[in-house]
């Protein structure tokens, strides 16, 4: 078991787990924490129905309670080599790696990102090999992979099938995006899609789409033989100021509304996008929690607007009554105001007395 130290969000997993947490964690980025204890031993992580499921072991028990891995037993000492009277190369090589392990600072290791911790645990999803009995929105990509890079169509059908295959298993709705067959006197027949996405595939409460392109690279016009030829002749070449060429690198956006979210998913040197299947899931259930918290806020604003206009109606009702009270009021003055002089004195003498 790893003696890595724990950074700050991996003790907030750990907390989270003790105080009896176990399903739906309040922040996505959490999942990925805890698959990186479950390399350590410290947390068990599991996905009964398709439910994501946490758990501390008695490892990450003792961790919580004492701060520290559980003691392991020491190892007997390697025998040193008889020729050279020192530690074998691979040994020294190793307890090099163990001081410079050891000589990390706590606050180094605190700062890992969630990138890092889904780079040490792995994917919890793994890649499709093969796509059988694949789901309609698969079957419909794969049929007419027009709309995919060339260099790399079948791992774009293979991610989509592990994507759709994690989903069901969790519940999730997916929709596929079907063409319709256009045809026409001067273009034959054509397939026309109304949306840009590829699929749809929804958590509960916000459809995600999914677009794959090729990472490209601009560079100056390099103008071929034939406008060069022209060039030189004098004559005019439309040509653009920039040419740009694939660098054979996938790219994966992710869609909401058919509009290009900022999230996206590119191969680089140390990982590729089907390593990041369990990261696009994650974004995926994360969309669908935030439209619950804006439907939450609207319903909110909602009710403290009927409030608001319930508490006016009152107020207004009662500036009416007094209102009317108050011109009542006054025309009562008025008239008596108006009254004869001799009602006047009679009204006082009674009330006066003779």
């Amino acid at each position: 078991m790893p003696n890595r130290p724990v950074n700050d969000k991996q003790r907030k997993v750990l907390e989270w787990l003790s105080t009896g947490g176990s399903v739906d964690p309040p922040e996505p980025e959490m999942k990925l924490s805890a698959a990186a204890l479950k390399t350590r031993g410290l947390v068990k992580v599991r996905r009964p129905g398709g439910v994501w499921t946490a758990e501390l072991t008695d490892a990450g028990r003792h961790y919580i309670e004492h701060g520290a891995y559980p003691p392991t037993p020491e190892l007997a000492p390697r025998p040193r080599d008889a020729r050279t009277d020192k530690e074998p190369k691979q040994t020294a090589s190793r307890r090099s790696l163990g001081n410079s392990v050891q000589a990390s600072s706590p606050e180094t290791d605190q700062s890992e990102t969630a990138s890092s911790d889904a780079a040490e645990a792995g994917p919890e999803v793994p890649l499709a090999q093969v796509v059988r009995r694949p789901h309609q929105a698969v079957k419909e990509v794969r049929d007419r992979p027009g709309r995919l890079p060339k260099f790399a169509r079948r791992r774009c059908v293979l991610i989509l099938q592990s994507l759709v295959s994690e989903a069901l298993a969790r519940g999730w709705k997916v929709t596929p995006v079907a063409g319709e067959v256009h045809r026409d006197y001067w273009g034959g027949r054509s397939v026309r899609y109304e949306k840009q996405s590829l699929l749809l595939i929804d958590a509960g409460h916000a459809p995600v789409g999914l677009v794959f392109d090729e990472v490209t690279k601009r560079q100056p016009h390099v103008d071929s033989k034939e406008d060069a030829a022209r060039r030189a002749r004098g004559l005019y070449v439309s040509a653009p100021t920039y040419d740009y060429t694939g660098t054979g690198q996938l790219r994966l956006h992710l869609t909401e509304h058919d509009r290009k979210m900022r999230n996206n998913f590119t191969d680089t040197a140390t990982s590729r996008v089907e390593d990041k299947i369990d990261a696009v899931l994650d974004l995926i259930e994360a969309a669908t929690q935030q439209a619950i918290r804006w439907e939450e806020e609207r319903r909110r604003r909602e009710e403290e607007e009927a409030a608001r206009r319930r508490e006016a109606q009152r107020i207004a009702e009662l500036r009416h009554e007094y209102g009317q009270w108050e011109r009542a009021f006054t025309e009562g003055c008025c008239g008596l105001a108006r009254a004869p002089a001799t009602l006047r004195v009679c009204r006082v003498g009674r009330a006066g007395g003779p």
